[in-house]
């Protein structure tokens, strides 16, 4: 049976090859058909790193956010309007911002004591598929 390969860690980022025969793949059974070549692709994509889509569903998860985005999409906005509409105080909303900043979906400019929010290219993306749904 032909080997397949898969890249492993290795000492702090250090990365090696190593050649893994699909006999050694006990949990799939013999009797199903699938191609080394399948398989390969599918363990590349079972290791890639899906960090930056947690955080961004993550911060799609919460309906204070959504609106808040829907908000951002008629107009650049300041905090003190944010916290009037959404009926949450300074804190809790600043925790909702900057989990929507961190996502890449929004950000800031500061305009002598305030602060106004604005879509991102992605965040106005994001919007816009929202919209669809």
């Amino acid at each position: 049976m032909q080997a397949f390969r898969r890249e492993a860690k290795v000492n702090n980022s250090r990365r090696r090859s190593v050649s893994v025969s699909r006999s050694l793949v006990h949990n799939i059974p013999p009797s199903y058909t699938v191609s080394e070549d399948t398989l390969e692709k599918v363990k590349a994509v079972m290791n890639e790193d899906v960090g930056d889509m947690v955080v961004l569903f993550k911060a799609l998860s919460d309906q204070i956010r959504l609106r808040i985005l829907k908000a951002l999409r008629i107009s650049s906005l300041c905090v003190c309007v944010l916290v009037e509409f959404t009926d949450c105080g300074y804190s809790k909303l600043s925790y909702h911002l900057k989990l929507l900043k961190k996502a890449g979906l929004i950000d800031y400019t500061k305009e002598g004591n305030f602060l106004i929010y604005h879509l991102t290219e992605l965040g106005r993306e994001i919007v816009k598929r929202m919209d669809e749904l």
